[in-house]
């Protein structure tokens, strides 16, 4: 090779190599026109958030369970402080633009703050989005800022960089437990006074412990929205349990998904002297300061989360209703087209007053369902009885065929006050109703044939 044609070929690289620290970085930025969104990406994309502010550096990571924050604190991140940021950088527009082309050399980067800056934000997923922040416009309400590749430089305003520059406490989940109320299905609250379980059942929440009884989804769930919409106070770093009353606590609650994993546990302990309630929250491993209503919230009396009807009666379940009074037993039958005693039309109005009446009556009271209770209820020998079953025409794996019990109401003597005692199978308590509801179960056929 001559040494004209090594001179050339000295020529041509020198071309590239000055086209690629110089043309191509200058057109990197993509030339966002004013006006334009500074941010471009799918959020469902992004699988970390990462601010390095000089030596500190904040890390959002998406997981399967949620955003979490690190290196320091180490913690589950707000899901609305994440959403907020993301939010607030797609909709963040370009209100000015000085272009690459329209600075003299690198150098000139350092007059807007963006040749070193300390502040970088990092979108990383499909495609990473590092932004450089730099120095304050001259109404200090706008920042100068550049995306690491490109020397073009854009204008926008404080509120993205106001986020960005956030103390790591900001981005911290000030939730007590990541569930919805909707999305728990058993719950343990363990007080002075004893230990108490709720379980969510097909049926609806059941009370399991102390007793076994049917539970109010209005009270439990009201139950549950107060303590879920609690937020966290503050979060301290010393973690002496004896010192805050976390080793023996006043009060824990456990709440299940259902997912079978561990439970969300929040335990709670004494006042504390900067306000609220020292309490520790699992497994997630953080002490906290909740509001001081935790407590009242947890104060409530058992007897308030019951379902004090008599009875709730899925009437689609049912194929036969059988009646047995003293002076007779009928059964009220479902056919294609309506209820028959016999081969005799029923009025369903009056099934379904039964039944309705049956939901809304409220028990003024309860007794345990002892043998001297039962039989001082007139109970053992009841003054009628109302069964509801369901019929099997063949056997199957889940039940054998004939009729199956849905539910059934003895109903005993009429007591002082205005009150009849009834015992609903398999319940270990006699309840107490207006002697009323006696009016909605007429004892002879004759009563419930259709006009």
């Amino acid at each position: 090779m001559n040494r004209w044609a090594t001179a050339f070929l000295l020529v041509a690289a020198v071309a590239v190599i000055v086209c690629a620290l110089v043309f191509i970085p200058l057109k990197a930025g993509g030339g966002k026109p004013v006006g334009s969104a500074l941010f471009d990406f799918d959020p469902d994309d992004i699988g970390l958030i990462k601010i390095t502010n000089g030596e500190e550096v904040v890390e959002l990571r998406r997981t399967e369970d949620g955003w979490y924050l690190g290196p320091e604190p180490k913690d589950r991140a707000s899901v609305d402080a994440v959403r907020r940021l993301i939010e607030t950088a797609l909709s963040t527009p370009v209100l000015d633009r000085i272009d690459a082309g329209e600075l003299g050399d690198r150098d000139q980067l350092s007059t807007y703050g963006l040749k070193k800056s300390r502040v970088q934000f990092d979108f990383r997923g499909d495609r990473d989005l590092p932004l450089l922040i730099g120095k304050d416009a001259a109404d200090e309400s706008r920042s100068y800022v550049r995306f690491e590749d490109s020397r073009d430089i854009y204008l926008i305003s404080d509120e993205l960089v106001n986020l960005i520059l956030s103390s790591p406490q900001d981005f911290r989940d000030r939730m007590p437990a990541r569930l919805r109320p909707d999305r728990v299905d058993r719950v343990i609250i363990r007080r002075p006074a004893g230990e108490i379980e709720l379980k969510r059942e097909a049926s609806g929440w059941q009370i399991v412990k102390p007793m076994s009884a049917p539970g109010s989804a209005a009270a439990i769930e009201g139950l549950l929205e107060k303590l879920l919409k609690l937020r966290i106070e503050g979060f301290e770093s010393s973690a002496d349990p004896g010192v805050m009353g976390l080793s023996e606590p006043v009060a824990e609650v456990q709440l299940f998904d259902g997912a079978g994993g561990a439970p969300e546990t929040i335990r709670v302990g004494t006042p504390s002297p900067r306000g609220g309630i020292y309490s520790r929250l699992e497994p997630r491993g953080v002490t906290v300061r909740l509001p001081a209503s935790i407590r009242d919230i947890l104060a409530f009396d058992l007897a308030s989360l019951r379902d004090t009807s008599l009875a709730r009666i899925n009437l689609d379940l049912v194929d036969m209703i059988r009646v047995t009074a003293p002076a007779a037993t009928f059964d009220l039958r479902r056919k294609a087209d309506g209820w028959v005693i016999g081969n005799k039309p029923v009025g369903r109005e009056a099934i379904q007053k039964m039944v309705d009446a049956f939901a809304s009556v409220k028990s003024t009271g309860f007794e345990p369902a002892t043998v001297a209770g039962v039989e001082k209820s007139g109970l053992s020998h009841p003054a009628l009885t109302v069964e509801f079953f369901a019929v099997v025409s063949e056997n199957t794996p889940e039940s054998p065929a004939g009729n199956q019990l849905v539910a059934g109401l003895k109903f005993g003597t009429k007591q002082d006050g205005g009150l009849v005692p009834v015992l609903k199978t398999g319940s270990p308590e006699i309840a107490l109703v207006p002697e009323k509801i006696l009016d909605v179960v007429p004892p002879d056929e004759a009563s419930w044939l259709a006009p």
